[in-house]
């Protein structure tokens, strides 16, 4: 369950490029991030959810993992559990139906950072199907620190995975000044495990953060790749990264070695524009 090895340290989310992955893998994770700064929600974390909706043509390579994730970020001051602390829920897919989440350790919840994931993997039952719109939707429990479940219903499928008990994880301390919530989409291929040839794309729309507030669930992050033509690199500072710094609502690269573009296209779900995340490897 090793086999992604994703790099999420401070320099991937930030600064690296995802091609020096530690391990020697040549590995594209080609991502956007987003932010959303939630006074209540983060002064009293609690259930959260990032849903997107993602579609692949028909050559997309099998080994490609698409992504959707959801962060809480404690920041340096205020902080909740631990400064600078940085609670990921992440749950990727592949098209053959195969979904990795990257759960956490005690040893994570405690305060110290995890080296790798500590994936369970789940099976849908089913492939996905080319040029289709599926709705992904990841939900956890940032009070508890825990994922709840994992829903995808598209193209006749429709199941939700029971994800309840699995810790978040705790990947690398990150310094910005105060907390936030971030937003994460894209995809993720590593050479040692391309097996198939193929156009490596994957088409996002209509991403959604929202936490839960009293019986209902309020927006606090919704961009449809309307409002940008281009993605850009993240505003960092060091050693204290500042939050002031970010639009809050936009799309920001995830490393300086992703791919993802926007782009017009026909299908795009709503407006004209769709989420591009090429996972292209260097050559």
């Amino acid at each position: 369950m090793t086999g992604t090895r994703i790099l999420w340290g401070l320099l991937v989310l930030l600064l690296g490029a995802c091609a020096g992955n530690p391990d020697g893998y040549d590995t594209r994770l080609s991502g956007v991030v987003g932010f959303a700064e939630d006074v209540r929600f983060l002064a009293d974390p609690g259930t959260g959810y990032v849903e997107a909706y993602v579609r692949f043509g028909a050559d997309l390579p099998a080994d490609v993992i698409i992504f959707v994730d959801q962060e809480l970020l404690e920041g340096v001051t205020n902080y909740r559990w631990t400064k600078g602390g940085d609670w990921m829920a992440f749950v990727g897919f592949q098209r053959d139906g195969t979904v990795w989440v990257g759960g956490g350790s005690d040893a994570a919840l405690a305060g110290t950072p995890s080296r790798e994931r500590n994936w369970k993997l789940f099976e849908l039952g089913q492939a996905l199907l080319p040029d289709t719109w599926y709705r992904v939707r990841v939900t956890a429990d940032f009070a508890s620190r825990r994922f709840l479940g994992f829903e995808i219903e598209g193209g006749g499928l429709a199941r939700r995975l029971d994800l309840s008990g699995i810790p978040l994880d705790y990947p690398n301390y990150i310094p910005f000044d105060r907390g936030s919530m971030i937003y994460l989409v894209g995809a993720v291929r590593a050479r040692k495990w391309a097996t198939q040839s193929g156009r490596p794309l994957v088409f996002f729309d209509d991403v959604v953060g929202a936490v839960r507030d009293g019986d209902r669930y309020r927006t606090v992050f919704a961009n449809d790749f309307e409002k940008q033509t281009t993605v850009g690199p993240q505003p960092v500072t060091l050693p204290v990264v500042k939050l002031d710094n970010y639009t809050m609502g936009w799309w920001y690269q995830e490393n300086e070695a992703s791919l993802f573009r926007i782009e017009r296209r026909p299908f795009a779900r709503s407006g004209a524009a769709v989420g591009v995340a090429d996972v292209t490897l260097a050559k």
